[in-house]
């Protein structure tokens, strides 16, 4: 299914409708659904997601995940894994995918301002029974390691994603943004620094020199 298929009920239409917003509903595209390029990229650097799923009660229900950028991992063209950290022990989010696994996934790129919708079925899986998925999703690439505790693995298969304006985001960096933005400036500035201090001791070897003349 698109993802128009999947968010636009006949009430979603009729408010579209009202306020003069026509979005035409795709066709499903020829066999499996594969993540685009920009789409990858956006994942793979996150370092937080916000992960909707479905209460017993009929409710939804949102929660913040997050880790070092590359703790969501693309397994596959349609597939995503997020390592379950120790967290408040209440397991909302892990038993409504036990009952209910639909769940919608929703990444931010804040310096970009670009979002991301994943649709998507989830299932849980225990570390202990997956020790090489385990250890997959801890190496990180470039040396890095996820060292925190994994519990359980939220495997999902996707089913249909959207990425939609950059409007009304507030456009924010980490810090390693902003060193890497600001090193440069710092070269600069203690190659001033050097040349300065090399600067001032020549001065003051002419002054010497002048006053010994």
């Amino acid at each position: 299914m698109s993802y128009a298929e999947l968010a636009f009920d006949e009430h979603v239409r009729a408010r579209q409708r009202a306020v003069g917003a026509h979005h035409r509903i795709d066709e499903p595209a020829e066999g499996a659904f594969e993540f685009e390029p920009a789409d990858r990229r956006l994942i793979a650097n996150a370092d937080m997601a916000m992960i909707g799923t479905v209460t017993g009660a009929g409710w939804p229900y949102v929660q913040h995940r997050g880790g070092p950028p590359g703790f969501v991992r693309i397994l596959g063209p349609d597939t995503l894994a997020i390592p379950d950290l120790a967290g408040n022990r209440q397991y909302v989010t892990t038993g409504n995918i036990d009952r209910d696994g639909r769940v919608c996934l929703f990444f931010v790129d804040f310096p970009t301002r670009r979002r991301l919708k994943v649709f998507g079925r989830a299932r849980v899986l225990d570390a202990a029974g997956h020790p090489e998925l385990v250890e997959r999703l801890r190496d990180l690439g470039g040396g890095r390691r996820l060292r925190s505790r994994i519990e359980r693995v939220l495997l999902i298969r996707v089913t249909a994603v959207d990425a939609n304006c950059t409007k009304h985001i507030t456009p924010r960096w980490d810090r390693g943004y902003i060193d890497e933005l600001t090193g440069l400036y710092r070269a600069d500035i203690e190659e001033l620094r050097a040349r300065l201090a090399e600067a001032e001791a020549e001065l003051d070897r002419l002054r010497g020199a002048a006053g010994r003349g």
